[in-house]
């Protein structure tokens, strides 16, 4: 990836985290906890929906990427596979994450102690809110790997059946 891209990518991250922190100490847990259902809702359709695109789609690179070939002869496969991985796991961390917020919050307004700082908590809330949706929106333009994927292999196949028809005797050009 493109430095200039990943120092973008880093600078709208920081910015999103920085001014979710300092807006969201006025926003009520109330009012976020929706914010967490949406971003558990998405988490929860990235991965099968991608579960769905490794196991349908893909089972040969898997069989291929864990049979007893070479690590040379499999690389290409695996790298494929750890990029169909990735959104999995950020989805799987942002269920983590939302799911532990969903029980801790309740339960820490429970304590009166901690009601002083219930401004500092919100921020810091509404920081993970911003973190996370920047690593969904993130995952979810990983879901379009799949499809680009495919879309390399089919432009091979046709390539090579394009190839084939050329040599064939008898034949000129390709097949329409």
């Amino acid at each position: 990836m493109n430095i200039y891209i990943k120092i973008v990518g880093v600078i709208i991250f920081v910015g999103i985290v920085v001014a979710s922190a300092l807006l969201g100490k006025h926003i009520p847990f109330k009012e976020q906890m929706p914010i967490y259902d949406g971003l558990r809702s998405t988490s929860s359709i990235i991965f099968a929906v991608m579960g769905a695109w490794i196991a349908l789609l893909y089972p040969s690179k898997l069989s291929k990427a864990f049979g007893k070939k070479a690590y040379d002869e499999k690389k290409d496969d695996i790298e494929q596979i750890n990029r169909l991985f990735r959104p999995l796991i950020y989805s799987t961390v942002i269920l983590m994450v939302v799911i532990s917020m969903s029980f801790v919050v309740p339960l820490a307004k429970q304590i009166e102690s901690l009601l002083q700082y219930k401004e500092i908590f919100r921020s810091l809330s509404f920081a993970i809110i911003g973190l996370l949706t920047f690593v969904q929106f993130w995952s979810l333009i990983l879901t379009l790997i799949p499809g680009d994927s495919i879309k390399d292999d089919l432009d091979e196949v046709k390539q090579r059946e394009e190839m084939l028809n050329r040599m064939r005797p008898g034949k000129k050009g390709t097949n329409k």
